[in-house]
């Protein structure tokens, strides 16, 4: 393996520009769309002020505008990196050049936790309001006996899957595998690797969404499961079992 081909790869983040909010570096560090974090470092005296031009809040935002929830997410990360807030800026001041790498390091590894952390519990609350609007859905459509909740199958690779909901089959029939879905990658991800280890066809495995899903995200989970809106899923629960 030639380090020519890694230092390439690599060549993106050796990169500074000056910037009116200070000199702007790309890191290594990701934010749960996968963009680098980049951090400004802006000379203030003798010191310097290093910050995250609220990329972590900004990245939080995009997907789920729950300014406590994201503000709690980066005052942890704070506290744990030792820096301070400053309109949704993390922060850290440093006396002297000595302390600029650890300072640039530290900030863009708070900013890439807090953003990450943030999206995590905000799918987790979407994901978690969507499954009752489902669990109601099928109560109104198979009764409350008709379905389990919580269901883990065993995968053709011998992996446990786990879903949120099973409908009961006729019989010996096949049960509806339901999960609800959220437009997260992680979400995507983790439904994509369910419903294509489970057994069965993909009319018995249903994804289901209730907020706008990206056109490749569809096109990825269209390949081992069938998806719909929640508003669909009544009639589609039924046409299923009638079959």
């Amino acid at each position: 393996m030639s380090c020519d081909d890694v230092r390439a790869a690599l060549s993106e983040f050796d990169t500074c520009e000056e910037t009116p909010d200070g000199a702007r570096v790309t890191t290594h560090c990701l934010y749960p769309s996968f963009e680098p974090v980049r951090i400004f470092v802006a000379k203030v005296g003798e010191g310097f002020k290093v910050h995250d031009g609220g990329g972590a809040f900004m990245s939080a935002w995009s997907h789920g505008r729950d300014d406590a929830l994201i503000n709690r997410a980066l005052q942890s990360e704070c506290s744990r990196f030792h820096l301070s807030m400053d309109n949704e800026r993390l922060v850290a001041d440093v006396s002297s050049r000595d302390w600029l790498l650890s300072a640039i390091l530290g900030v863009a590894n708070a900013s890439s936790l807090a953003a990450n952390a943030a999206v995590a519990r905000i799918v987790a609350v979407a994901e978690a309001a969507l499954v009752d609007r489902i669990q109601k859905a099928l109560v109104e459509t198979v009764g409350a006996d008709g379905f389990e909740t919580g269901v883990d199958v065993t995968g053709k690779s011998g992996g446990r899957r786990h879903f949120d909901f099973a409908v009961k089959g006729k019989g010996d029939a096949q049960p509806i595998l339901i999960n609800g879905v959220s437009p997260h990658h992680g979400s995507i991800s983790a439904k994509y690797v369910a419903f294509a280890d489970a057994e069965g066809d993909q009319d018995h495995k249903l994804a289901v969404f209730d907020r706008h899903l990206e056109t490749d995200d569809v096109a990825l989970l269209q390949q081992v499961a069938s998806i719909l809106p929640i508003a669909a899923l009544p009639q589609n629960t039924k046409r299923v079992m009638t079959r």
